[in-house]
């Protein structure tokens, strides 16, 4: 039989409540620093990651043909990163808000969810911005020019391709580790169910509504396939 972690001192569900506000608190604050700490490193960040592109890809012209369009692709990307910066920090405030009340068993699977996320989500990241976007430029060579037309690539579009990946990434992590909570705090009753069928509903509208325009098309397909990823990885936290 699992051990059970001893109780919280004070039972009364408004200090776990005001508990759980202090952590979207600190959360709040922490976004706010990241994004003022990305703010100021993201122009030159975008600029030596062109630049790179540039090198490895010398025939395909890049050039900016919306500013506007640049200054909100910039502002996002921001938003993004500092989402991102701050998951592994939030997954640390959960574990220790929930871990009084679990099982032992229980503790090392929420552990293993909210480490995996956490970390698979920047790390993806990484991959999506460093290796994913040359080989897009490399599968785009591979299907060979256009005759009589020179190849040009805007670079907010190329942003936005890769801010959409990152967000779905994103998305997905935070959908999991919410479904899995639902897992273990909710159990298999019928309340459970309707929590999972609500969040699982609103990551899709979230998905469908703010996926860049270049993924016109895709939006539905790509929400629905995200979804059910973060739904599967949640299955591997036992029901209470």
């Amino acid at each position: 039989m699992s051990e059970y972690s001893p109780p919280r001192s004070d039972s009364n569900p408004y200090s776990h409540i005001s508990e759980l506000h202090s952590i979207f608190r600190k959360t709040s604050v922490l976004l706010i620093f990241s994004a003022a700490l990305w703010s100021t490193a993201s122009t030159s960040m975008i600029n030596e990651w062109i630049s790179s592109l540039s090198l490895s890809y010398p025939e395909s012209g890049m050039a900016i043909y919306s500013p506007m369009d640049w200054v909100e692709v910039r502002w996002t990307l921001i938003l993004l990163f500092s989402s991102l910066s701050v998951l592994p920090f939030f997954s640390i405030l959960m574990y220790r808000f929930v871990s009084p009340g679990l099982y032992r068993d229980e503790k090392k699977w929420v552990s293993v969810v909210l480490i995996s996320f956490s970390i698979i989500a920047p790390l993806a990241t990484v991959a999506i911005w460093t290796g994913g976007i040359s080989a897009f430029f490399s599968l785009s060579e591979s299907l060979g020019p256009i005759d009589g037309v020179d190849e040009r690539y805007d670079v907010t579009q190329i942003i936005s391709l890769s801010i959409g990946i990152t967000w779905v990434v994103l998305i997905c992590s935070i959908t999991a580790i919410s479904l899995s909570m639902s897992r273990l705090f909710l159990g298999s009753e019928g309340g459970c169910t309707r929590f999972r069928i609500r969040l699982l509903l609103i990551s899709t509208g979230i998905l469908v509504l703010t996926l860049p325009v270049i993924y016109d098309g895709l939006r539905i397909a790509i929400a629905v396939i995200t979804i059910f990823i973060a739904d599967q990885s949640s299955r591997i936290v036992p029901i209470r």
